[in-house]
């Protein structure tokens, strides 16, 4: 799958895990896939749902709420695949996330997104850029970079 980020974007796609609304840039969401059959990989993390075919493409899939430290809950028809493009090293990757459901687009400028307090969730804060809110709701604003370890992505993912 040829992605490639795109950078200086202030737009991001909004999404729930868990009860909680997070934000990814829009720059780095390059599809939003019904749930589909995930192929299983034996001996993998629990955390990491399996793979797909996504038009020839063999994309790694992790369920997001075990992965950002949430229960396992049962998929519902809202339940939908993120395919997420980010770069480690200047090299593009392609993953999937699962997630409960997707929200909107809404646009943040650079100062309204605020630096990670100790907020004490479970949520690594290394996954997070920052918070800020919409409509009085707290909005964690990803860094769709740091979700996989180095470790991940070269076991789950091909180079671009």
């Amino acid at each position: 799958m040829v992605a490639k980020v795109i950078h200086g974007l202030n737009s991001y796609f909004t999404f729930r895990l868990g009860g909680e609304l997070f934000a990814a840039n829009i720059g780095q969401v390059t599809k939003i896939l019904q749930l589909t059959e995930i192929t299983k990989v034996p001996n993998s993390p629990k955390y990491f749902k399996g793979i797909i075919n996504l038009f020839g493409d063999i994309i790694p899939v992790f369920d997001g709420r075990l992965k950002f430290g949430f229960h396992e809950a049962d998929n519902t028809r809202e339940t939908c695949i993120l395919i997420l493009v980010f770069e480690i090293e200047e090299h593009a990757y392609c993953s999937g996330i699962v997630v409960d459901s997707v929200e909107k687009v809404l646009v943040f400028e650079p100062g309204q997104i605020k630096p990670v307090p100790n907020t004490g969730k479970e949520i690594n804060a290394e996954f997070i850029n920052g918070f800020t809110t919409f409509n009085d709701e707290s909005v964690i604003v990803l860094n769709v970079e740091k979700i996989f370890s180095e470790e991940e992505i070269k076991m789950f993912t091909t180079v671009e």
